[in-house]
């Protein structure tokens, strides 16, 4: 799955629109204080009592800047903005294909393992949830197993009581095969404590 490259840009279209608007406003905001910083030291001889030179000095220096900055600012917003797609891409598509294995997951598909492409962002977030399916899995395996002595224990007792073969000994005995099934889900589910108001 490392080797294959993505077609398609806009994955999850919503996110990277959002990311690329957000980067596309603060390329702005830094132009417009950019451009202030810069043409402001210009603007304000202008509209003071200095003489008719200066004055004229930095209305020159105000149309030279605004003649060669204002295009490659643009220029660089337009380069930014293409840039922040491939760089939303990188996290979109991991985030993408990890909702649709969790969706895999909370539909009761424990065999899903969320693999990410090499090089793609937010691995060690897979590589966590793959562990925490890991343990669901054991969970189940171990709850299954429980479960199936638990009803073969309760089938053996009703034949018992059926039969009238119970005895003191054959109940003890089914106790403690009870209390070994018990223990077991216990240390399972000590792992999984849910705290108080969860």
């Amino acid at each position: 799955m490392g080797r294959f490259r993505r077609r398609k840009y806009f994955i999850d279209k919503k996110y990277q629109t959002k990311y690329i608007l957000l980067t596309v406003i603060l390329l702005l905001v830094y132009t417009l204080l950019f451009a202030l910083i810069i043409f402001i030291p210009y603007m304000v001889p202008l509209g003071s009592d200095l003489p008719l030179p200066e004055q004229t000095a930095a209305a020159r220096t105000l149309l030279t800047l605004h003649a060669n900055v204002w295009k490659p600012l643009g220029i660089v917003i337009v380069i930014m903005g293409v840039l922040s797609i491939f760089i939303s891409h990188r996290v979109a598509g991991p985030v993408y294909r990890i909702k649709k294995d969790l969706d895999s997951v909370i539909a009761g598909d424990l065999s899903t393992c969320i693999r990410l492409r090499r090089g793609d962002d937010l691995q060690e977030l897979a590589d966590k949830f793959n562990q925490m399916i890991g343990d669901m899995r054991l969970l189940v395996a171990t709850l299954k197993r429980d479960h199936d002595a638990l009803s073969r224990q309760i089938d053996d007792l009703e034949q018992q009581i059926r039969t009238k073969q119970m005895t003191e000994d054959s109940g003890r005995a089914m106790i403690e095969r009870f209390n070994e099934s018990r223990r077991s889900i216990a240390a399972v589910l000590e792992r999984f404590e849910v705290k108080d108001g969860a």
